[in-house]
């Protein structure tokens, strides 16, 4: 089996199904203090979303974020994508892909579900009513179709990116919660999905039974460190349903770690191995931009 330079046991609890409290603090501290805030957001508007409720789940007041709409658009109405930002908080990786996608004419939501260093202690479902009412608030506005939404994710954002496209999840949202049509999560953590989805007491038992059949584009690196082998994603998709499985893309990035896109220099020496590599987030991004645009037809 390989095991990418410094994932140790770190890795291999999270396989287990290990709480986020570590693994995300840890990757907060990765990011050095040099940039001012201003420059960690994605461009657009601040707005100040209404919350929303999920039984069970948990609830939210308010979700603060930053609405960008396309630089051009030939329609009344653009497609819009949803970013959910990693166990870091926000910190430049949505606003590096948000002004991609508006330029290509897709609108843009980047929402703050925590600040940094303050991952919620109950877990990624914590965080699902953010995008619950995020996706409700995006739908609505007269400048956006809200038939052609989109969802993409970093690690913490990846992983609810995936679960989003299950329908047990959608389910849970409500059927107030528009279905986005797209999915682009960037280093899920497959192989936690698939470990604690097996597990009957987790929030996310058995979603990968009713994933969706919609496009999905999965983009992780081989060396990823709290992943299991290099291509940690084959044996999740494995578990869905043939029709979804025919409409997802896994796009591994040879010597790729973990957060590879950061925009800004990881710190050295926090637990596990993260190489900034700007040639492959620029793919990354072209990456996500032509998956988009393909499937929601700015």
């Amino acid at each position: 089996m390989f095991r990418p330079v410094g994932s140790g046991a770190i890795a291999a609890r999270c396989v287990r199904g290990c709480g986020w409290l570590v693994l995300e603090a840890a990757a907060a501290a990765l990011l050095l203090p040099s940039l001012s805030a201003a420059q960690n957001e994605a461009p657009g508007e601040a707005v100040v979303i209404p919350g929303a409720t999920i039984p069970g789940w948990g609830q939210v007041d308010t979700v603060p974020g930053r609405f960008g709409r396309p630089t051009s658009s030939p329609r009344p109405k653009s497609p819009a994508v949803l970013i959910l930002h990693g166990g870091g908080g926000v910190d430049g990786r949505g606003a590096f892909y948000a002004k991609a996608l508006q330029e290509a004419g897709i609108a843009t939501l980047e929402i703050t579900m925590f600040p940094p260093g303050s991952t919620p202690g109950t877990d990624i479902q914590a965080t699902m009513p953010h995008a619950a009412a995020a996706l409700t608030w995006l739908a609505a506005q007269p400048t956006v179709d809200g038939q052609r939404l989109g969802v993409m994710g970093f690690s913490w954002g990846g992983i609810m990116t995936v679960y989003l496209a299950s329908e047990i999840v959608q389910e849970r949202l409500g059927k107030d919660v528009p279905t986005p049509a797209a999915f682009a999560p960037l280093y899920p953590l497959c192989s936690n999905i698939r470990a604690v989805s097996k597990i009957p007491r987790n929030p996310f038992y058995n979603t990968y039974t009713r994933m969706r059949a919609v496009p999905m584009l999965i983009q992780v690196g081989t060396r990823d460190a709290f992943e299991e082998g290099e291509r940690p994603c084959d044996a999740l998709i494995a578990m869905w349903p043939t029709a979804a499985r025919e409409l997802t893309t896994v796009r591994y990035i040879e010597g790729a770690t973990h957060q590879f896109d950061l925009q800004k220099p990881p710190k050295p020496g926090v637990g596990f191995n993260v190489v900034q590599s700007p040639k492959d987030a620029a793919e990354a991004r072209q990456a996500v931009v032509s998956f988009f645009v393909k499937h929601l037809h700015p």
